[in-house]
């Protein structure tokens, strides 16, 4: 919606993709910018992507990536290591690697269907209960 009303062209305009070609993106910064035999990104661009710069200040957030909640929030499911980051999107999507347990979690949906007030994803936990059952299955 957002890119509509800048003449259909927007930065943010959403992912035009599948769960299959996300986790291969994710799996390449899992394995510090190298996949399918090629190198697409210098290893310390994926460190300094995945800092957390400001987390004595409370901000989870490192420069490309988002990190886990350091309190009770609900940017995962809490059971997820420091290490680990990904990106949770306007309509639900949800990418994370954890590059520790060596696991990579792509959820993709539409919550703005049928109308953008559509809550029910984090009204419910819905990703991140996921994510909690994938780690869960480890012990």
């Amino acid at each position: 919606m957002g890119a509509a009303m800048q003449g259909g062209i927007g930065g943010h305009a959403g992912l035009f993709s599948n769960a299959n070609d996300v986790a291969k993106i994710m799996q390449m910064y899992l394995q510090g910018g190298y996949y399918g035999g090629s190198r697409f990104f210098n290893e310390s661009t994926i460190d300094n992507f995945n800092t957390c710069y400001f987390c004595d200040d409370k901000n989870r957030r490192g420069i490309g990536f988002d990190k886990p909640q350091l309190d009770n929030g609900s940017s995962t499911c809490g059971c997820v290591p420091m290490s680990s980051f990904g990106h949770s999107g306007f309509t639900g999507t949800y990418a994370w690697a954890d590059p520790e347990n060596n696991i990579v979690y792509v959820f993709l949906s539409n919550r703005t269907f049928p109308t953008m007030d559509n809550k029910k994803l984090s009204q419910y936990n819905i990703r991140t209960e996921i994510q909690r059952v994938i780690y869960e299955s480890f012990k």
